[in-house]
């Protein structure tokens, strides 16, 4: 493996990605959060407790902007290439698949991270006092713990079904990331949302944070959930690499 070959694709795709249409997401991505928070505060809404207004926060940036953005740009890593008939020329090249993948990984996460720790440093400037370098430390690590992960399974998911790749991610996110982040069973111990709401309410000594499974079967140190986030995205990205390495995809012909 040539990191060189993997830093030309991020510098080829961030160069690609500076159009109109994107950059014009990115702040739409940035400000969202921010024009909620300064509604709620041009209304007088009390900041105290601090701790609504955090997991308000937390919902809004780590899960909601990361969520959006990565869905935007990690989902259709290999889709845009079939489409763009690109694929047959970089799978005739030794590794040219794998490169391509780790590129398009890395440039999904800066692209995302960016809008989100723009918006979460906005919305504790907003909150003023009541947020606090903590709140925006929790934050921004989370965040980065989100897209991290949260891109490697969404890179899985565009390697396998790369035909109806947005379909597939999003039902995958309302259904397992959202819907069994609500039921209290063991099952959803193997979602991100559940070890990064772990490390919220650790972080923040905020028992309101905590989702109904750890209620149920107790909560978990910061150690284990950060051990098994960085278990899940190495294993994701490892199957998703697999995944174009040994599968065949259609040229845009062939589709």
């Amino acid at each position: 493996m040539n990191p060189m070959l993997t830093l030309d694709v991020v510098k080829f795709e961030l160069a690609r990605s500076m159009t109109f249409g994107r950059t014009a997401i990115w702040f739409v991505l940035v400000l969202f959060p921010v024009i909620l928070i300064s509604v709620l505060r041009l209304n007088d809404v009390p900041l105290d407790p601090v701790e609504p207004w955090g997991i308000m926060l937390y919902f809004l940036v780590p899960e909601v902007i990361s969520l959006l953005g990565l869905l935007l740009w990690a989902t259709p890593a290999i889709s845009t290439e079939i489409e763009g008939q690109t694929w047959i020329y970089l799978a005739m090249r030794q590794s040219g698949r794998t490169y391509v993948l780790l590129g398009k990984y890395i440039t999904a996460v800066l692209w995302t991270l960016s809008a989100a720790i723009l918006s979460t440093t906005c919305c504790i400037a907003v909150m003023g006092s009541a947020g606090g370098l903590r709140l925006w430390a929790v934050m921004s690590a989370l965040s980065v713990l989100s897209c991290f992960a949260h891109a490697s399974l969404y890179v899985l998911i565009g390697s396998i079904f790369f035909r109806r790749t947005m379909v597939t991610a999003v039902f995958y996110t309302v259904a397992i990331e959202y819907g069994l982040s609500f039921v209290p069973a063991v099952a959803n111990k193997l979602t991100i949302n559940y070890r990064l709401r772990g490390l919220l309410s650790n972080w923040m000594d905020w028992e309101e944070a905590r989702s109904n499974a750890e209620n149920v079967f107790g909560s978990e140190p910061s150690s284990v959930h950060l051990v098994v986030l960085a278990i899940m995205t190495i294993v994701l990205l490892g199957a998703a690499i697999i995944r174009i390495g040994r599968g065949e995809f259609p040229t845009q012909q062939e589709g």
